[in-house]
């Protein structure tokens, strides 16, 4: 008896089979909705706001809509790349049982003349004309933690954050001290009336009591930077003012948690209830996502060029554009 071999299929046919089909296109779309959707929710939580901006020390690369995908399907998520990105590192194959995380993408296109209208000869396209968004797809990436291996096992670890009662990092007071000049305001030490710090913006002056150690004063300088940042002076008429510090207190984790100082456990408020519904929270959570970059930048831990922009998801997909 000949023994056969059996064929391959075709490359046609396992591409059919990997065909999404509309109905299951669209099922998708609207699973990703919902969880984004309950990401936000979660942000009025006190342990969903400490997420956000305990993530948001390490994925600064991701818009807030993307954050929150990325939370929603892995919450231990620390370091979020495209699987190719973690190959040409020299990692590259993902745990039994681990799933890659969703999030959205833009699509753009660029905009022509009428299909039926010819070209002018020797006309040229305008190199200087940004494509048009086209609409959003879901795209696949990987957290650090779904790889085989620990590929930070063979870096140099961090150091130990340092303690509020210690030195704050090099140059952090400087560089906050320089921004909040930039933005017309003195810096001095002084007496606060029992705070840590004190911004007043009739005055334009930033004060920070004089007793407290290096570390705790460079945290208090960048929450006075993130009242001015956040335009509380506008919106103190407008937003209860325990919303307005949550946003400065939260600002100043960030900063401080990228520049090697651990704040959380001890600086941030008990915001359960803080927020009184949905786009107070999102609000507020864009708010402090953009102060906190904003610093970072000038003081030269710069971003990367966020994976997607979702200014118009509402139009395109229905939902509320937080990016």
């Amino acid at each position: 008896m000949t023994r056969t071999t059996p064929r391959r299929p075709s490359r046609a046919a396992t591409k059919a089979r990997r065909t999404v089909s509309p109905e299951e296109r669209a099922e998708r779309l609207e699973a990703a909705r919902e969880q984004l959707l309950e990401g936000v929710d979660k942000l009025m939580t006190a342990d969903g706001w400490r997420q956000l901006i305990t993530s948001r020390a390490w994925l600064r690369r991701y818009s807030l809509n993307n954050l929150i995908m990325i939370l929603q399907q892995c919450p231990e998520a620390t370091d979020v790349r495209p699987l190719s990105e973690w190959k040409r590192e020299g990692y590259g194959f993902m745990r039994k049982g681990t799933h890659k995380i969703k999030i959205w993408k833009p699509c753009f296109r660029r905009t022509t003349e009428d299909k039926n209208t010819k070209p002018t000869e020797g006309a040229e396209t305008d190199p200087d004309k940004a494509p048009a968004l086209s609409g959003f797809m879901l795209v696949p990436v990987v957290d650090v933690s779904q790889l085989q291996g620990d590929p930070r096992a063979a870096q140099p670890c961090p150091p130990e954050p340092i303690a509020l009662c210690g030195d704050a990092p090099r140059g952090l007071w400087d560089g906050v001290a320089a921004q909040i000049g930039a933005c017309g305001f003195t810096v001095e030490r002084g007496d606060c009336g029992g705070a840590f710090g004190r911004t007043v913006f009739s005055e334009r002056r930033v004060t920070v009591r004089v007793d407290v150690e290096p570390a705790q004063a460079a945290k208090t300088l960048t929450h006075e930077l993130a009242h001015i940042l956040c335009e509380h002076e506008t919106r103190l008429a407008t937003t209860p003012r325990h919303v307005l510090e949550v946003e400065a207190e939260s600002v100043a984790c960030i900063v401080a948690a990228v520049c090697g100082m651990d704040t959380l456990a001890y600086s941030v408020p008990y915001v359960a209830g803080w927020a009184a519904d949905r786009e107070t929270a999102r609000t507020s959570a864009e708010c402090v996502l953009r102060a906190a970059d904003r610093i970072l930048d000038r003081l030269g831990h710069a971003a990367a060029s966020p994976v997607a922009t979702l200014e118009d998801l509402a139009a395109a997909h229905g939902v509320p554009a937080v990016a």
